[in-house]
């Protein structure tokens, strides 16, 4: 999906635009908001042939990497309430009791297999309350206006009576809905729903409140307050952030996330965070619902929060409060995420080892169903079931998992063209491992071509810079060391046979600047050709402050990626998301901090959106011409001018982009061969002279500026110091 980014610019600059119309050269649009004179000396002139294309470029080469650290989860869930099924370390963390003594069991009769816990009200006395603030790192925020879902579990024990479930501002009801609890519910669980209006807007304070009118003893779990300003299952001001991204692809959920520690307890289950059994079956959840007009109805439902079974998220070391991987935000509501911002999904999946960096190295885990590796490999090729099958299929499992989607609520597949097996895993104990999921991999595609033959599986690699191959270094990089070892050993024909190789970077803005053609060398010939997954980037300081400086080495490096569109494949900047509070995060320079109601946007941010949202689909044919002073360009002190031309097949747009890292400004003519322009050009650019500037919530520093261009088929632009521009220029 393309997206031009435009902007309605200032009467101002509207005005001086026509002060420049007598100087407009032959061929430009008079009406542009600036006129792209040809400069009579230019440093540089960089001619394009707009007939002649290098290379192709991957369709899904910019995407994003969502993990579910810095709280992310907590964050993006549509659900208000933290702790809702007792389920932390501390089983009643977040909830706040008086008049009640509240504690939480995991005995037979509980909600659901995958929900043992629930917990247990003895209420003393009249008018107690349990009371909900939300995360304590993302508390409750309500919109005025805005619809509420609220909803409880709630069996009745020893009690007859009625609770108010309150929206609350302070001591300030905003809405509320009273329920009577059913008699002869006593060994049933009834689900109780209502909407709650919130009649202010209010950030701070913010609680569910339920009040019980009598005395008595009774069982509540799944407690939920669903705000309606979500899509599909996430908020809507992180969900228009990324879809503001326009990302090709979405990586998920990790990471670190996926690989879990030996116990098995902090590991991924895409399984758990869908709903399945101890059977392996997406099994009904029946019940019985009633409002708060006191109607009931039978209700079945597929995957629903309820049954979700949770794991303990492996970030939760470091973290200084609860962090559980309680599925709100699954793999359904991921695969809904990338189908509606129009990108591709890049699930991640563990290989049957803990994390070899946080774990000692890595051990093998027992798997779902004590079966180790078997188990593991089963769960990817269920996966792709789940994601693309066909429900009347007749391969048994492939129906099975299709079916398990459709009853989820989407009849139509997902896209996904890539699996990721493992994360910066890199001896020759993973490579076995993942052997064994390669080869299972090509026995599913021989008998079931039309749903496993479009997957390709991508291995991991090194987390470091130098575990990638560096025709600079003399690094051979791991994976591909390994697949050239299985080449040799007859297990392969070719290289590629192994896998789309994984490379993860956290490097040094220096280091970008300097390796922005490290995939210019990469081998393009048949039997050692491989592609490439950066799926992980970022460029990290001493201060691992996201800063102007790292976002323009960034942007250097990524007109290398783009340039080198044929080989990498996809590549994402990581993490994404951080919480605004950086003292509770345990990533610190991240794409994006959220608030409980807002979302700042570093110039990494923008960055990235100006990348994806106008990508190339081929490399044009391109030069500089020599500058006045050479020291430049190509140097590695971030002092160079650095460029990436392609061309959008679909609109015709030859799109040049210029990343000038050095303090002093450019001017640059750009002369089109082979093809007329129209006229005009659509620029927008980040620019700021000081480097070391960081955006706020409160106060944006770098963000873009959009403005039209008349043309000519030869024509002036200055790449200004410290500056990102994109220049799409009109054929058509």
């Amino acid at each position: 999906m393309k997206k031009l980014l435009t902007v309605l610019l200032s009467g101002a600059l509207a005005a001086g635009s026509l002060l420049s119309f007598a100087a407009c050269s032959e061929g430009a649009d008079p009406n542009a908001d600036r006129q792209g004179d040809k400069f009579s000396s230019p440093d540089t002139t960089l001619t394009v042939s707009a007939n002649k294309t290098e290379r192709e470029i991957s369709d899904e080469l910019f995407g994003v990497f969502l993990e579910d650290i810095n709280y992310a989860g907590y964050a993006l869930d549509d659900d208000l309430v933290a702790n809702g099924s007792f389920t932390y370390r501390d089983p009643v963390d977040r909830w706040t009791a008086e008049g009640i003594s509240l504690q939480v069991e995991e005995e037979e009769g509980g909600l659901h297999e995958n929900n043992p816990s629930y917990a247990v009200l003895d209420i003393y006395s009249l008018g107690a309350t349990l009371e909900n603030a939300g995360y304590s790192v993302i508390p409750m925020a309500v919109t005025e206006g805005a619809e509420y879902t609220f909803s409880a579990f709630v069996r009745a024990e020893d009690y007859a009576g009625t609770f108010t479930a309150a929206l609350m501002a302070g001591e300030e009801v905003l809405d509320e809905a009273t329920f009577t609890v059913l008699e002869g519910a006593e060994t049933d669980w009834v689900k109780y729903t209502a909407p709650l209006t919130a009649s202010k807007t209010a950030d701070e304070d913010v609680t569910l409140r339920i009040t019980f009118s009598d005395a008595g003893y009774l069982a509540l779990d799944s407690v939920s307050l669903v705000t309606s300003e979500a899509t599909g299952g996430i908020k809507n001001y992180l969900f228009e952030a990324i879809d503001a991204l326009s990302p090709a692809f979405i990586r998920f959920p990790g990471g670190c996330v996926v690989e879990g520690k030996r116990s098995g307890d902090a590991v991924y289950d895409w399984k758990n965070s869908i709903g399945v059994d101890g059977e392996d079956e997406l099994a009904p959840f029946t019940y019985q619902e009633v409002d708060e007009t006191g109607t009931a109805r039978e209700v079945t439902t597929y995957g629903e929060a309820a049954t979700r079974k949770p794991n303990t998220d492996i970030w939760q070391n470091n973290a200084n409060v609860d962090y559980e991987m309680n599925y709100g935000v699954g793999f359904y509501e991921y695969f809904l995420l990338c189908e509606n911002v129009g990108a591709s999904a890049v699930p991640v999946l563990n290989v049957g080892l803990s994390c070899m960096i946080q774990d000692g190295g890595g051990w093998e885990l027992p798997g779902r169903y004590g079966n180790g590796i078997d188990d593991f490999i089963d769960e990817a090729l269920d996966l792709v079931a789940f994601a693309k099958g066909d429900p009347n299929s007749s391969d048994a499992n492939e129906a099975k998992w299709a079916q398990a989607r459709v009853n989820m609520g989407h009849p139509e597949p997902f896209e996904m063209n890539y699996l990721g097996i493992g994360n910066e895993q890199w001896d020759s104990r993973y490579y076995g491992i993942y052997l064994e999921f390669v080869n299972a991999f090509k026995e599913a595609r021989e008998s079931n071509p039309d749903l496993y033959g479009g997957v390709q599986l991508i291995v991991g690699n090194g987390a470091a810079f130098t575990d990638c191959e560096n025709a600079k270094t003399g690094a051979v990089g791991l994976a591909h060391a390994q697949a050239s070892r299985y080449v040799m050993a007859g297990y392969f024909d070719k290289i590629s046979d192994f896998g789309v190789h994984d490379h993860h970077y956290y490097m040094s803005p220096e280091d970008f600047y300097s390796n922005t053609d490290l995939y210019d060398s990469y081998t393009r010939e048949d039997a050692t050709r491989y592609d490439v997954f950066v799926g992980e980037y970022s460029a990290n300081t001493n201060t691992s402050i996201n800063t102007w400086y790292t976002a323009l080495s960034e942007a250097a490096y990524m007109t290398g990626l783009e340039r080198n569109g044929d080989v990498v494949k996809l590549a994402a900047y990581a993490p994404m998301f951080g919480n605004d509070d950086r003292g509770v995060n345990q990533w610190a320079a991240d794409m994006m901090y959220y608030t409980n109601t807002d979302v700042g946007f570093t110039p990494n941010y923008y960055v990235q959106q100006l990348f994806m949202n106008n990508q190339g689909d081929a490399v044009l044919e391109n030069e500089f011409s020599s500058f006045e002073n050479t020291m430049f360009y190509g140097s590695s002190e971030g002092l160079a001018l650095y460029k990436s031309v392609t061309v959008d097949e679909e609109t015709g747009d030859i799109i040049v982009k210029l990343v000038n890292g050095s303090g002093s400004a450019f001017d640059v003519n750009i002369a089109v061969k082979g093809a007329s322009t129209a006229g005009l050009a659509y620029v927008t650019t980040l620019q700021c002279d000081d480097t070391a500037a960081a955006n706020t919530l409160a106060e944006e520093k770098v963000s873009p500026e959009s403005y039209t261009l008349g043309i000519a088929s030869t024509f002036g632009y200055t790449a200004e110091a410290y500056s990102v521009s994109i220049i799409r220029i009109t054929t058509k």
